[in-house]
């Protein structure tokens, strides 16, 4: 089971930072990509200019294949899946977890207790 949840921890990891780089990605735009203008032409500049002709193209079709995701109806339907898997019965779910803790603390405390100052006195 802990082996499971290590595996589970990991996906949602993996999902997040999957989700931070493709917003990244998705943010960054071309004409913030493009050299700034120089008096001289070095060969940084040289590189820095093939680097971006080979990077712009990338970051185009990234940001193209994820346009899907950032529509409403992705979100959305993530959201209502996330709520019907995991918050819809939360309430109910809660109260019960109180009341079993609440009945284990006193089943554990009667327990502790000496017999003569917790007899219950109702009884006789």
């Amino acid at each position: 089971m802990s082996l499971l949840g290590c595996r589970l921890q990991a996906l949602s990891s993996l999902c997040l930072s999957v989700l931070l780089m493709a917003s990244l990605v998705a943010s960054v735009t071309t004409e913030s990509l493009l050299p700034t203008p120089s008096p001289e032409i070095s060969r940084w500049s040289l590189v820095r200019a093939r680097v971006m002709d080979l990077v712009e193209p990338l970051v185009t079709r990234t940001r193209d294949r994820w346009q899907w995701f950032w529509g409403p109806g992705a979100v959305q339907g993530f959201v209502q899946t996330y709520y019907e898997d995991h918050l819809k019965d939360l309430g109910p779910r809660t109260q019960a977890w109180l009341q079993s803790s609440r009945d284990q603390l006193l089943n554990k405390t009667r327990s502790l207790c000496p017999q003569l100052l917790c007899r219950d006195w109702t009884q006789g």
